[in-house]
């Protein structure tokens, strides 16, 4: 399946995923982790390419799970050279002794328990829950500079347009929808 994956996808997935975390936790660098058992050997150097084009400074590692029949296939080499970041081939017995098993899935002899199908829905709540208050806050900002640039009235009928001006404001602020994002 992965063969059929375009590049440009990989680099959008890629920049996805690594937009994730904290600021303070990408200037770590990431290890990327690439399950190659199962896939055709030629699919790994596109991933590699793509990591090394578009995010040599954001990759600390790639580690590779061999292939396999590994050896059967040990005429292409990967050319670590090539890249800023350290590649490294590694079977996935020796998989522990560089990760520490719970950051491993059970798929990779590890204890992580992961669904993969319940983070998707997860992020895509998060994302809704995102955009929403980002919404609110644009609608409150407006609201702000409506208030602040309130004139004083100068007589009866200034101060009345005041009044219904504010009694407006008022509505407005009473609709946005502040308790459905406390409640998510």
């Amino acid at each position: 399946r992965r063969d059929r994956i375009a590049p440009d996808d990989y680099r959008r997935l890629l920049h996805y995923l690594m937009s994730i975390p904290s600021d303070s936790v990408r200037s770590h660098n990431f290890t990327i982790l690439i399950d190659m058992r199962g896939s055709a050997w030629a699919a790994i150097k596109p991933i590699l390419k793509i990591l090394q084009e578009n995010f040599p400074s954001s990759v600390h590692q790639a580690l590779v799970v061999k292939p396999d029949n590994f050896w059967q296939k040990q005429r292409t080499t990967i050319g670590a050279h090539k890249y800023k970041f350290e590649t490294t081939m590694i079977s996935l017995e020796a998989l522990p002794k560089v990760i520490d098993s719970s950051q491993l899935t059970p798929d990779l002899d590890g204890t992580l328990q992961y669904d993969h199908a319940q983070w998707i829905d997860l992020r895509l709540a998060l994302e809704e829950l995102l955009w929403q208050a980002g919404e609110l806050l644009d609608r409150l900002d407006d609201l702000q500079e409506d208030v602040a640039r309130a004139d004083f009235a100068d007589d009866v009928t200034g101060a009345r347009r005041a009044i219904d001006a504010h009694a407006d404001i008022s509505k407005r602020l009473a609709k946005v929808p502040v308790d459905e994002l406390e409640a998510q």
